[in-house]
């Protein structure tokens, strides 16, 4: 079964693999500040508060408060177009994400819960064990995405209304919302998850284009001069959406399809 494949191979990354080390952003960097406090060689750099700094003319470090446990956030937004892949689908790559996150967030002990967005639904998982994390990669395995809508008003006004939290947005983020408050909240990371064939489209031939929303079919000829096109606009709306995730203080990073997740999910919340 897919489903436990999928939990298999993270158990064995995230719980056995110690050359590849962990998920680290997954451990609280402490959310509850304490004081400001000089400077001190060994400090993490990352802390240093330059305004504190500016007004006193020495270095200044925030100081928080050790956070063993932290509360943990996974919010998937469902559209039509995660279903679709070459490699395999995109579905499939944030099954692979959710086990991983999942588990990880178990082996350091923190509270952490999963929902799932779209148009008219949501659905909560609460990750107490490995078994509620394959209930979840059950689940978006077997959703049936076709004319499934993404829904971010949903997900902006449930994440308002929690405590401040460690939270992962997933999806392939093709619509351009505004996450300013979400991460004014929380410490966000973006995860966009894409295949390579979508944003380097390929074809040269006569094709039927079936819209994953309602259904309907248009027939297209993906000649170069318009994969060049929509090449060139596709990356013009991810500058604005990376730009906008910048200005919030959001990491960001993308996996693909053919991606290993584990190595690719390390590397970005390194």
């Amino acid at each position: 079964m897919l489903a436990q494949e999928i939990l298999l191979r993270a158990k064995k990354n995230v719980f056995t693999n110690k050359s590849a080390g962990e998920l680290s952003k997954i451990r609280g960097e402490g959310l509850d500040f304490c004081e400001i406090r000089p400077y001190e060689p060994g400090d993490d750099i990352r802390k240093i508060n330059f305004t504190a700094s500016g007004k006193t003319g020495e270095l200044q470090t925030n100081i928080f408060n050790e956070n063993k446990q932290i509360n943990v956030v996974i919010c998937i937004m469902l559209s039509s177009s995660l279903h679709f892949g070459s490699q395999c689908l995109k579905s499939e790559t944030i099954a692979q994400i959710i086990a991983l996150l999942g588990c990880s967030s178990i082996k350091q002990h923190n509270q952490t819960q999963l929902v799932f967005f779209s148009k008219n639904e949501q659905q909560l998982f609460r990750f107490n064990n490995t078994s509620d994390v394959l209930h979840a990669i059950e689940a978006i395995l077997s959703w049936d995405l076709l004319k499934t809508k993404p829904d971010f008003q949903a997900l902006n006004d449930y994440l308002l209304q929690q405590q401040k939290s460690l939270v992962f947005v997933i999806g392939d983020f093709y619509q351009q919302d505004d996450y300013s408050l979400i991460a004014h909240k929380n410490q966000m990371n973006a995860l966009v998850v894409r295949d390579r064939l979508e944003e380097m489209p390929n074809f040269a031939t006569e094709l039927d284009l079936v819209n994953a929303e309602d259904g309907n079919t248009t027939e297209a000829s993906m000649n170069k001069k318009l994969a060049t096109k929509y090449q060139t606009k596709l990356n013009a709306q991810d500058d604005k959406l990376f730009s906008h995730f910048a200005k919030h203080g959001i990491n960001v990073g993308k996996l693909y399809t053919s991606d290993d997740a584990f190595i690719k999910l390390s590397q970005i919340l390194r």
